[in-house]
């Protein structure tokens, strides 16, 4: 026999309803069921709402508590273990009944994570009444028109954090452009992409799907929310007119990180920069060594793969030696050496007093198309300063908003040299260059038992908005070439 779900109907008896009357009329406890709606049920982020609660005691206050989560990347020693989170509230408002039991009080949807938010009427600590609210995602975009190349800044709030909730997937003209997470954004993503394509209109649109592409029936699926769009979309004009420009890659890296002053007593290594991209000077001043004796500057770095069940281990390097002055100091100059990004350690030796400071190699662009190309001609793009670990060692690469692969750094050191022929289309194109996630554990809020399967993962995909990438923080690069 088939069974469905129905909702359970009070009987009272005469007497129980002889009880309820004389409460009533002693001025107890209302009959009415506290009860908390929305008007309306649902919206996005900045929509008025209006709450109403019945059934409080009149005249009580009581505070309007909104819950969502401290979502966070979950990472440890180079790899990847999903999201954890820790469920946070906040107070939207105060309502004070009246003398029927009734209050309101109207909020503007906070900018937070999307879908479904748990709002509660309390007093005293004590939960009289309970809602949900669904933040509903939403996308914009800006500018709406401008010629080949301008810079598109796609906003799309109310992205989710648990685990079927949080990868909205970006398409450009129908081409996979990548994933737009909001993990350590609050559910607000941010990418910035250039308009390609010819004069007229393109459309750009967001669909759901914690897979590798998006999953296009979502209607029809087992964890289907109606107030939660399927689809939605903005169209950008690419208008006659020169291509706009771009940064070039040196400025589209990330800033280097000055470094700071020794201590007062002992040994020690600094450094006037902490960071830099491959090549980049570094001055090592050594403080505290043995006046007139040698130093052995060294590094550290990770060798090996992932691929040939041989694993990998981390290795010291010699960089060279210094000649500490009569002050006991000494400085090493040298170039950021050409190795995997993330972070190395210098090591300065002399008999048994040491030092030791930690230095990030940061990604750089060494080769790319420049002047005009033919089409289907030949082009190299080599990145260096791709990482090793889990969520750092691959970059993916895109032409014109359409997500071609990706190249690993890992067993090459850092370099990827990648090697594409042109497009056949005469005009103003775009290399498009974005971290991602390689390979983890897709544990967290709402994911499936165990971990996740091949039709249920993020990994691999273009993340664009590149700000919330895990682990490291890891630029993307915007590069222009002409086809003709």
């Amino acid at each position: 026999m088939t069974t469905t779900p129905s909702t359970r109907t009070r009987h009272f008896g005469r007497a129980a309803l002889a009880l309820v009357a004389a409460a009533a009329l002693l001025g107890a406890a209302s009959a009415q069921d506290t009860k908390l709606n929305f008007e309306p049920v649902g919206g996005v982020v900045g929509q008025a709402v209006t709450a109403r609660a019945v059934g409080l005691e009149p005249g009580a206050t009581y505070d309007l508590v909104w819950t969502s989560a401290a979502a966070a990347w979950n990472v440890a020693d180079g790899e990847f273990y999903g999201i954890t989170s820790e469920d946070t509230r906040t107070v939207l408002g105060r309502l004070t009944a009246d003398a029927a039991g009734a209050a309101t009080v109207g909020f503007t949807v906070p900018e937070d994570y999307g879908y479904v938010h748990n709002v509660f009427v309390e007093r005293a600590g004590e939960q009289v009444a309970r809602q949900g609210f669904v933040v509903a995602p939403a996308l914009t975009i800006s500018p709406a028109a401008g010629p080949p190349g301008t810079p598109i800044t796609v906003t799309l709030t109310g992205v989710g954090y648990r685990f079927w909730e949080s990868v909205w997937h970006l398409l450009y003209d129908g081409a996979h452009t990548g994933w737009l997470s909001a993990v350590t954004t609050n559910g607000t993503a941010t990418a910035v992409i250039p308009a390609t394509g010819g004069v007229g209109a393109h459309t750009l649109q967001v669909l759901s799907g914690t897979h590798p592409v998006p999953y296009l029936n979502q209607q029809q699926a087992p964890i289907y929310n109606p107030q939660v769009p399927t689809v939605l979309g903005a169209v950008f004009e690419v208008t006659d007119g020169p291509a706009a420009t771009w940064p070039g890659p040196a400025e589209q890296q990330l800033p280097r990180v000055p470094g700071g002053q020794a201590r007062d007593t002992g040994a020690a290594l600094t450094a006037d920069y902490l960071s830099g991209p491959v090549g980049s000077p570094i001055t090592l001043t050594g403080v505290g060594f043995p006046a007139g004796a040698g130093v052995d500057i060294a590094w550290t770095a990770v060798r090996g793969n992932r691929l040939s069940g041989k694993g990998w281990e981390e290795v010291v390097e010699p960089l060279g030696t210094a000649t500490v002055g009569a002050d006991g100091t000494f400085t090493f100059r040298l170039a950021t050496p050409d190795d995997l990004g993330g972070t190395h350690r210098f090591s300065a030796t002399s008999g048994g007093v040491s030092a030791d400071l930690d230095y990030v190699v940061t990604a750089s662009i060494a080769a790319a198309p420049t002047g005009p190309v033919a089409p289907g001609a030949d082009i190299v793009v080599t990145i260096k300063g791709v990482g090793w670990t889990e969520t750092a060692n691959i970059y993916t690469l895109l032409i014109d908003n359409g997500y071609v692969g990706y190249g690993c750094g890992f067993n090459s050191r850092g370099d990827v040299t990648i090697h594409l022929k042109a497009p056949g289309a005469r005009g103003v194109h775009f290399l498009s260059l974005y971290p991602a996630i390689y390979q983890g554990d897709l544990l967290g809020p709402g994911s499936p038992p165990d971990t996740a399967t091949a039709n249920a993962t993020y990994l691999q995909v273009p993340m664009l908005n590149w700000r919330d990438h895990p682990g490291e923080e890891i630029p993307a690069f915007q590069l222009a070439f002409e086809v003709r």
